[in-house]
């Protein structure tokens, strides 16, 4: 890739999962919620595959709030630097240039990750998590460098990002569900 080209960033997955939270929406604050689940409960949002690994908090250079995620998805370690981009109670989306070690080479990928209740009737909400994955250009230099085909790597991330939101998304549902009702009590 040429120093003087500009780059422009190719999806490498792009993912939804519906589920359900039954709570007053009142309650319910998705951003509270994000920026201050504990590790444990972290943890346990992927009870089968085991591949969230560790989560904290801190603020970025600019004040906003700042989640640190470390998992292991479509075959690569991540550690996600997602800062606040909307936080709203029912509508939460963080944006991270992620560091990547896949193939014993660090790099990075774009996420963006969303999630949304919305509210249908009553304590019912349909809750969506929405995650995408973009390119950066160090990651386009290191699919160049490993001679790895973009189509490929699209592929294998598209099929490890569903696998791991359909696993996630159910249990941050929950988990943001009894946030809710436990304030209530």
């Amino acid at each position: 890739m040429s120093a003087t080209a500009e780059f422009t960033p190719r999806i490498l997955a792009e993912s939804t999962v519906k589920s359900k939270i039954v709570a007053p929406t009142k309650d319910i604050d998705i951003t509270d919620w994000l920026f201050h689940i504990d590790e444990l409960e972290y943890n346990n949002c992927t009870p089968k595959s085991k591949a969230h690994i560790s989560a904290g908090l801190t603020h970025a250079p600019d004040g906003k709030m700042m989640s640190i995620n470390v998992e292991f998805v479509a075959g690569a370690l991540f550690v996600e630097h997602y800062v606040e981009d909307i936080s709203e109670k029912l509508h939460c989306r963080v944006k991270s240039v992620s560091t990547l070690l896949m193939n014993n080479v660090f790099t990075t990928v774009h996420v963006i990750w969303e999630l949304i209740a919305e509210h249908k009737e009553g304590d019912y909400h349909e809750f969506t998590d929405n995650v995408w994955v973009h390119t950066t250009k160090e990651f386009e230099e290191f699919l160049a460098s490993q001679k790895i085909p973009y189509e490929e790597a699209r592929k294998n991330f598209q099929a490890g990002v569903d696998a791991h939101n359909a696993e996630e998304a159910p249990e941050f549902a929950a988990s943001i569900q009894r946030l809710a009702l436990k304030e209530r009590s």
